[in-house]
């Protein structure tokens, strides 16, 4: 196996999972995939007041939330909302096939919240990969 690539999930993520909400199925199967290859859990969502309703109740098993802008019911920007208000340091990552510009991402977030990346889709499994296992190390 080459060296380059580092299959075991940072410690300090421990065995916490990854939720991903996106209302795409086919996408969520894909990026699911990609990260379990990588030794990570993921759970997936396709109904986001769903996934809402879950990380409330168990924001302690999840150490990072990947979530599409725009869905039906509770978008993006209000899950992460929601979310750091919860846990503050929960890692998260707005996802979108838009041209989203900063402005509206801080117009849309609550007062204090940061985000920790916004991906533009389509992206590749390997900038994928790379965005959760660069994250997950500053954890």
């Amino acid at each position: 196996m080459p060296h380059h690539i580092r299959r075991t999930p940072d410690t300090r993520a421990g065995d916490r999972s990854i939720a991903i909400i996106d209302d795409e199925k086919d996408l969520l199967y894909v990026y699911k995939k990609a990260l379990e290859l990588q030794g990570r859990k993921v759970v997936t969502f396709v109904d986001s007041s769903v996934a809402l309703n879950e990380l409330k109740v168990h924001h302690k098993k999840y150490c990072m939330v990947l979530v599409d802008i725009r869905m039906p019911k509770v978008n993006g920007y209000q899950l992460v909302n929601e979310i750091k208000c919860i846990d503050p340091v929960m890692k998260t990552v707005l996802i979108t096939a838009y041209d989203v510009s900063e402005l509206e991402i801080l117009d849309n977030l609550s007062n204090g919240v940061r985000i920790d990346e916004v991906m533009h889709k389509p992206f590749s499994l390997i900038k994928l990969i790379n965005t959760v296992n660069t994250l997950l190390e500053k954890y």
